[in-house]
């Protein structure tokens, strides 16, 4: 399984996971090797030992043979090659559902995705197979792919089976949607109570969305300058005062219908105190 050159050493331990597993006399050169039988599925960190002196870790995982962790698919994504998919949120407006596919699930298996998206990495509810010839999918908000616009997510999902957690292969899925990055807007006010839009040149509307518990929308606003200021909607702040919430915008421009999102500014705990008082915002 491993082998190390030694100097002086008569016997060597080895321990897996910090269990003795067993001994092994090192050669007249000093160098040693130890094959290592029936390993159980999980992960194993190796240590050899020689009186006090202890080597680097090195850490083997080991897969339950009848799983096949392939990655997962996105529904609706076309290939891209490799271990990549690509959607067009405009094509499939709305939320999105990531597949697990076939890799001889078993009743009691539990089972979450992982979405790393733009800034965050997003865990989803657990899932338990019932039903191992019905595949399992997970949803992904909406507003999770429009932040992903113009760059990459990362999918993974995980599978619990007799105490031990696997990873699957990962999906790369490419979102795209309009050209260029659309940034998040920023809370701008000593109260936390105004969204900021920047203008950006060729638009001229701006709408904002307030996403929490529940969803509300403000009225369409024109640019007459820099900047737009949105008054977060009081009825909507109260409901949702201390909790995670989300914004973003969309704007039109002057030449044709179409709507283009503005990815996503989180806020941890939403607020009524001045900024520097507790407002965390994981976007400039």
């Amino acid at each position: 399984m491993a082998r190390h050159n030694v100097r002086r050493i008569e016997s060597v331990q080895l321990r897996d996971n910090g269990t003795p597993i067993g001994s092994v006399t090192s050669l007249p050169d000093g160098s040693w090797s130890y094959t290592s039988t029936g390993l159980s599925p999980g992960q194993h960190v190796f240590t050899a030992h020689v009186g006090n002196t202890v080597s680097n870790q090195w850490t083997v995982n080991v897969q339950d043979d009848q799983m096949n962790l392939v990655r997962p698919n996105f529904k609706n994504a076309t290939a891209a090659g490799g271990n990549r998919q690509e959607i067009n949120y405009y094509a499939h407006e709305g939320d999105g559902f990531v597949q697990i596919p076939d890799y001889h699930a078993q009743v009691g298996d539990t089972v979450r995705v992982s979405w790393a998206g733009r800034r965050i990495t997003i865990n989803s509810e657990t899932q338990t197979v019932v039903n191992p010839a019905v595949g399992l999918e997970f949803k992904i908000s909406m507003y999770e792919l429009i932040d992903c616009i113009g760059v990459n997510a990362t999918i993974t999902y995980t599978v619990g089976r007799g105490g031990q957690v696997y990873t699957s292969d990962s999906l790369i899925l490419s979102v795209s949607g309009h050209v260029g990055a659309i940034e998040a807007p920023t809370i701008n006010s000593p109260t936390n109570n105004n969204i900021r839009v920047q203008f950006r040149e060729g638009y001229y509307t701006a709408q904002v969305r307030f996403i929490g518990i529940n969803t509300v929308e403000s009225a369409i606003r024109e640019f007459h300058g820099d900047y737009i200021n949105f008054t977060i909607d009081t009825a909507w702040a109260d409901q949702n005062r201390g909790l995670p919430v989300l914004f973003n915008y969309s704007l039109k421009r002057f030449d044709d219908s179409k709507i283009y999102y503005s990815q996503v500014l989180r806020v941890n705990n939403l607020r009524s105190a001045p900024a520097d008082a507790g407002i965390a915002q994981v976007d400039p």
